[in-house]
């Protein structure tokens, strides 16, 4: 019971990876945990933005109000004497609102709409390359802090719901594939201090399939958006602890039936998160978070997300 507890003081703050709220995945979502651990995430996003559930649909001229749970599993693996993990996310819920477009001749133009059930569903693998042994839990509890760097993957199928006739969906209609490399450094003595710190970076980069049934179009293709998300995070106690997050976003321009759209994204997104282990098999965090910087095309809005970790 005593090595549960401790394993529960770094496995509260594992939050299920998303990209809620345009800023990040969210602190700590790489942080290595023992062999053959056992992580379930359940997630509500609520956010009021100018895109759908991926904010690299963002669109000028959108109002929408996005409403999505978001259910991870997620198990670690020993791959070569190193710590891995494979993870399946899936997004559920609704998106809502309206889109205002200029037309030639009739001028300004407003759709309105929804699109609800299932969400693009991703798979994630993640691998240590640096500094992420593969431990027992004895063993972790025991595992000096210092620098570790890993590799990660993501693909994302366009399994969401989607209706070429609306203007605003759930789901994108094209496949989505992110690589990256989570890097950080914790200090505290231990994985397990009740005074952790973390400083987490996450640079990334996601390229897009074509989408060959878009709104009022033929075929839309869209170019890779480049990402630096960054984490300070540090536990107060044995039960809480709290993060500042941010996120540099920059990519992302479509190009419509051959046509480049001109619409090349950049923001930056700014959040706050607070965590509370409630047992040792259970956390809740909070995160609330907003687009503090960007040009004319970037995602806007702010929003919250509240993360559910069961560890099993």
């Amino acid at each position: 019971m005593r090595s549960m507890m401790k394993l529960a003081l770094a496995a509260v703050a594992t939050a299920a990876a998303s990209p809620a709220l345009a800023i990040d995945d969210g602190p700590r979502a790489y942080f290595p945990l023992p062999v053959g651990t056992n992580n379930f995430n359940l997630m509500g996003v609520f956010q009021n933005s100018n895109s759908s559930f991926d904010p690299a649909t963002a669109v000028k001229g959108a109002k929408v109000n996005i409403d999505v749970g978001v259910a991870q599993y997620t198990r670690t693996l020993d791959i070569g004497g190193n710590s891995a993990a494979l993870a399946v996310v899936v997004p559920f819920g609704e998106v809502r609102g309206s889109v205002t477009v200029n037309r030639p001749i009739v001028g300004e133009v407003t759709r309105s709409g929804a699109s609800s059930g299932l969400g693009d569903i991703s798979l994630l693998g993640i691998y240590g390359i640096v500094g992420s042994p593969a431990m027992t839990r004895q063993q972790y509890v025991q595992q000096p802090t210092g620098f570790a760097l890993g590799a990660m993957v993501w693909a994302t199928a366009p399994t969401g719901e989607y209706d070429p006739n609306k203007a605003i969906n759930l789901g994108t209609n094209r496949w989505a594939f992110r690589v990256g490399a989570p890097l950080g450094w914790t200090f505290g003595g231990s994985y397990v201090s009740p005074k952790l710190t973390t400083l987490e970076f996450v640079p990334s980069v996601t390229f897009y399939t074509v989408n060959d049934a878009p709104f009022r179009a033929g075929r839309v293709t869209q170019s890779p958006l480049f990402r630096m998300e960054g984490h300070a995070t540090h536990n107060f106690n044995r039960a809480i602890w709290g993060s500042f997050d941010a996120g540099i976003n920059s990519g992302g321009e479509t190009t419509t039936d051959g046509v480049k759209d001109d619409n090349g994204k950049f923001w930056i997104g700014l959040g706050v998160t607070a965590g509370v282990n409630l047992s040792p098999a259970f956390g809740i965090s909070a995160t609330y978070g907003g687009i503090a910087a960007g040009n004319s095309n970037a995602p806007d809005g702010d929003g919250f997300r509240v993360n559910a970790r069961f560890t099993f």
